[in-house]
């Protein structure tokens, strides 16, 4: 069996985990992992710091709590959004 089978799936479970917190958060965070930080996220309005966990359940769950402790402004929400700074 290839020795890199594991690591080309890992890699794809992967992916797939990271496009489902972009769908689920895209609009108000940058989610992302490296091998220094892990799983993170950035808020979209730029407050507070990086968002990291060691796994993208854990990242699902402390996007949640940041969100329920301070929700992000979305397009559409009444709220004036600097655009310039969320790219």
């Amino acid at each position: 069996m290839d020795e890199g089978a594991p690591q080309a799936a890992r890699a794809g479970a992967d992916e797939a985990r990271l496009g489902a917190l972009r769908h689920g958060w895209g609009e108000a965070y940058r989610t992302g992992w490296d091998p220094v930080r892990g799983w993170w996220a950035q808020r979209r309005d730029n407050l507070g710091g990086d968002i990291t966990a060691d796994a993208p359940d854990g990242l699902w769950k402390a996007i949640v709590d940041d969100y329920t402790l301070k929700p992000v402004p979305r397009e559409g929400d009444g709220v004036n959004v600097d655009h310039e700074a969320l790219s």
